[in-house]
């Protein structure tokens, strides 16, 4: 016979291992705020010649101290939302 428990005891276990992969994610030593060009591929994934060449154009948000580049984290995930396009409305003819 079956212990009634053992599958809440699995269900809890997979709780517990998804709660623990959560907090590792927003953990600050796991997510970097301030980082250089691993930093804007992760959170863009765009290569680094794009990256390059937005820089160049100013066109996305960066810092630039010597020939070193900076991100910004949050500025980087809002300059990807406000990417976003709109919904494709289509035009229907009466």
């Amino acid at each position: 016979m079956t212990n009634p428990f053992d599958f809440l005891n699995h269900r809890l276990e997979t709780i517990e291992e998804l709660l623990k992969r959560l907090l590792l994610q927003r953990s600050p030593d796991a997510t970097p705020t301030l980082g250089g060009m691993e930093l804007a591929q992760q959170v863009t994934r765009l290569s680094k010649a794009r990256l390059y060449n937005l820089v160049s154009a100013r066109a996305i948000p960066h810092s630039k101290r010597g020939n070193k580049l900076y991100f910004d984290r949050s500025e980087l995930l809002e300059w990807v939302a406000a990417g976003k396009r709109s919904e494709n409305k289509t035009v229907t003819s009466a």
